[in-house]
This record gives C-alpha cells, structure tokens and sequence, in this order.
C-alpha cells in the first residue's frame, strides 16, 4: 500500500531510470518519436539499439509531446484515491509538454494538480520528480514539496558533449548549432542547460578532452549533491565519467543510465552529459 501524501508524475524525458520510478511510484508519461509515419512511444515501443540504428543510417527522427487526453486520463485515474498530484516536467522554452500538462490540470481538476516547469531536462528533471516523490512518501504536505521543488530548481545544471552535431542542428531547438555545422565539423560542442536556456559553453577538438572539461565544468560549478551520468549509445564514456567522479561525490549519490529516445534524437547517438543537482545555488 502506497503511503505517499500525493501522486508524482513525470514525462519520459526525465529519463529516470525504470527501476527508481518504480520504486518511488512515479508515474511516467510517454513522449513520442517519429520516424516518417511511424510512431513509437518512448520507453515502450522502440529499444535504444533500434533507435541508434536508424538515427547513425541517416534516417530522420522527430519527436512530440502526448497528447491532452492522455495527460487528462492519467489524471483522472490518479485522483480516484482522494490524493492531489505534482506535475514534473522539462523546460517549456524546449518543449510543448508542460503546456500541453496545464491544459490537460484546467481541464480536469486545476485545485488538486500543480504542474511544475523544471526549466530543465533529463534528469535534472528526474531528480525534481525523485525528491518531490521522496518527500511524499514521508508524508510531507503537496505546499512543502511545492516549495522544495521551487528551491532546488536554481540548482540544476546539465552539461552535454555533443558527438555529432548534425543532431543538435537538425532538432532546431538550438540556434547556434548550424552556424557551427558549416565550418567546423570536427569539434566537439559542449552545452550546458540552465534556465531553459542551452548555452554553448566550449568547443573541443576530440571526445576524450570534451569528457574531461565536464568533470571539470561539473565540478568547479559548485558543490555536487547527486549527479546521473548518461549516454547515448556511449557506455564507455559514461564508464569514465562515473570513475572520474568519484574523486568528488560517493557513487551511491550517482545514477548512471541511457538517455531516452527523445534526448537521444536531438543531442544524437554518442552524446554523453552529467545531470548535475548542487548543494547551494548556483
């Protein structure tokens, strides 16, 4: 019997690990990635070989939010038990998602659903949605976690070593891509996400030294609480990240995974990123 004082929902581009959100009853809502008229909904329809196959073949990928409805059905079919829900969801500079959340919340029951725009994405999300779910489970009120969540915002960051920056250009979300496309194809972009906002912090000329200036971006930003390392299609590198950091923080404060399909078309296959929580702000 789930004793949570609320319900804790997320979007799959939180990328939390399967097994937390399970642990944590967090209640996930697929996004969509399309492949010409294919449809596949993430983290239940395509596996992450299928899909960094047919994005290195050169197939192209777009992706969606869920539909009103389907925010509007998990909503309803939460609030049967009586508990108000916290709607965690990636940044609504980037993505359709939180609107479409907010519409979904008016539409149902705008007194008992709060939606949260993390500012943020993969698991800087995720880590939103684990600590306001943890502070459920203790039994703290939804205005405690409402304020929680307003406190660690500031407090996110994400850094990204793009591998090929095709990806990043094709998505259209991030207006310095192509100007770096045309003239200088063997760098290596990395990005930082805060605020919404993805900001181009260095350019590297090969992956391993890219590898090497996160930890040190990471690191020298503040002082780490929780980190998830993540990858797409890129174990190694997740490997190296994870042992390098633990000069700085316990592993059992890490969360090491892949990056769900959604990040994964627009930063593309090779990509790897630290999902960074800090202990003070920023």
């Amino acid at each position: 019997m789930n004793s949570s004082a609320l319900h804790i929902v997320t979007d799959s581009t939180s990328d939390l690990p399967p097994e937390l959100a399970r642990r944590l009853d967090i209640t996930v809502i697929p996004c969509q990635i399309h492949f010409g008229s294919e449809t596949f909904r993430e983290g239940m329809d395509i596996a992450r070989h299928e899909l960094y196959r047919r994005l290195r073949s050169g197939e192209r990928a777009t992706t969606s939010q869920p539909a009103v409805g389907v925010f509007a059905e998990v909503y309803q079919r939460l609030l049967r038990d009586g508990r108000p829900i916290v709607s965690i969801h990636l940044a609504s500079r980037l993505s359709g998602v939180y609107s479409t959340a907010c519409m979904a919340a008016r539409e149902v029951d705008p007194e008992r659903i709060s939606v949260i725009d993390t500012r943020q994405v993969t698991m800087c999300s995720g880590w939103v949605a684990v600590h306001a779910a943890e502070a459920a489970r203790e039994g703290r009120s939804r205005t405690d976690i409402l304020q929680l969540i307003q406190d660690m915002l500031p407090r996110l960051r994400l850094y990204a070593l793009i591998d090929d920056l095709h990806f990043l250009q094709r998505s259209g979300r991030v207006s310095w891509a192509r100007s770096l496309l045309g003239n200088l194809l063997a760098i290596k972009p990395i990005a930082i996400v805060s605020e919404g906002e993805v900001v181009l912090a260095e350019k590297v000329r090969s992956f391993g030294r890219g590898l090497d200036r996160l930890i040190a971006l990471a690191t020298e930003a503040g002082r780490l609480e929780h980190v998830a390392i993540l990858h797409a299609g890129a174990p190694q590198a997740a490997q190296y990240l994870e042992e390098r950091l633990q000069d700085f923080l316990p592993r059992e404060q890490m969360v090491l995974g892949e990056a769900g399909a959604v990040i994964t078309a627009h930063a593309g296959p090779g990509a790897a990123g630290l999902a960074c929580l800090y202990s003070g702000t920023l």
